[in-house]
Order: structure tokens, then sequence, then C-alpha cells
């Protein structure tokens, strides 16, 4: 498996958690005297949801300057491409970070998310 990559930054660890999250968008049609169709209007944007920590045994401001490193990702708002250990990628944005520092710092625990810039219906040949 390889490691989570978004634009030129390469998470080390891979996060303790990765979550893909696909979603249709689907409108409910009240038919009167018949019930309730459905009807598919094509995929949303894929979200990537990633939690993890960064540690250094010996040293806090070593773990700093890597939680650094990833917040840095959320500064730039231009998307680039994110590239899954699964193999998967595709171009998205930072839609979400947050962190938590706890005791002396040496470990500290983060949360962000990656949304999908552009999501294309399959077309069926």
């Amino acid at each position: 498996m390889t490691n989570l990559q978004y634009k030129n930054h390469t998470f080390q660890p891979n996060p303790r958690r990765i979550s893909v999250s696909y979603v249709q968008n689907i409108a409910a049609h009240l038919l009167p005297a018949y019930g309730t169709l459905s009807q598919p209007l094509g995929p949303r944007c894929r979200v990537v949801r990633c939690e993890g920590e960064v540690f250094d045994t010996s040293n806090a401001d070593t773990a700093a300057a890597k939680l650094r490193a990833i917040a840095a990702l959320c500064d730039d708002s231009a998307s680039g491409m994110l590239y899954l250990p699964t193999g998967q990628q595709f171009e998205a944005v930072v839609s979400r970070f947050s962190y938590t520092a706890q005791g002396d710092g040496r470990i500290l625990s983060y949360a962000v998310e990656f949304t999908e810039t552009e999501r294309k219906e399959v077309q069926e040949e």
C-alpha cells in the first residue's frame, strides 16, 4: 500500500483512518394515487475524510513542524491531485482541517477533509 499524497505532500505515516464517500443525488417525486418514485440525478463529488496523528517521541517542535506542513495545504485554495493508497486519484481541494494538541505536544491529532472538484456522470456505451 502506498501513502496518501495531496499535491506535493506525502503523509508519513498514512492517516490512521481514511474514508471515501460516494453519494448519488436522488430526487423523490410524489405521484398521487401511485406513491413515490425516485429519480437518480447523478453522482456528487467524492469526499475523503482522514484522521491521524503526527508525533515525535523526543521533540514537540518536530511534531509541530509536521502538523504545520499539513496545515499549509489549507492555505492554498487551488485544487490539486489527491492520490489515495488504493491507487485512485482525482482533483480535490481541502474543505476542512482541524487538529487537537494534548499533553506535552509530542503527539498531535488531526483531521483533514478533501472534496473532489468535479464529478461527471459516467456514460454507458
